[in-house]
């Protein structure tokens, strides 16, 4: 269980527009709970998680499950010779995974990225009501990537970056609890 979540993937620009999608629903429905609401791109390199994510979630296997959906769903996109793909949704006895894409991000010679929010939710949250505000959220959040340079660095890297960069972020999660062993 990872219950530390680095603070450059919830206090940024990006987590504001997840947390207001989050407030917003509450405000709208007031039933329902949201586990967690990650931005990821297409290829589950986190850009930003919603600051009130549930501490008992692992964000990176979330991210993983919801990047692997997309891929599956786009899969599923050309085999039904289908022009657009709405969105993915995963149906537990008790949660949902949802997965969406909001557009795609240029990246100065990386070519253009897909934006996906992923969401864990309990079976009460309407769905409807998300997938409205994340039509509305789209453009917001969109912008909010293309002006947020961590971001961008981030869905820049190469695989082996990716993992130098993991390996730094799990120093910062779990400095405190090397002091203890050693």
């Amino acid at each position: 269980m990872i219950n530390h979540i680095p603070k450059i993937l919830y206090k940024n620009s990006i987590t504001d527009v997840l947390d207001e999608i989050r407030y917003n629903h509450g405000q709208l429905v007031r039933k329902g709970y949201i586990y967690g609401i990650i931005a990821i791109d297409q290829d589950a390199k986190i850009i930003a998680v919603d600051s009130r994510f549930d501490r008992k979630l692992n964000y990176w296997d979330l991210s993983s499950i919801g990047a692997a959906l997309y891929g599956v769903a786009r899969q599923g996109q050309d085999f039904f010779e289908s022009e657009s793909l709405e969105r993915a949704t995963l149906i537990y006895n008790d949660m949902r995974l949802f997965v969406k894409s909001v557009g795609k991000v240029e990246l100065q010679k990386k070519g253009k990225r897909d934006i996906l929010i992923v969401m864990l939710t309990d079976n009460d949250v309407n769905l409807g009501v998300i997938f409205l505000q994340l039509s509305n959220f789209a453009i917001k959040i969109r912008k909010e990537i293309e002006n947020n340079q961590a971001a961008q660095r981030t869905m820049k890297m190469t695989e082996k970056e990716i993992k130098d960069h993991i390996k730094e972020l799990k120093k910062e999660i779990f400095s405190d609890k090397l002091g203890q062993i050693s």
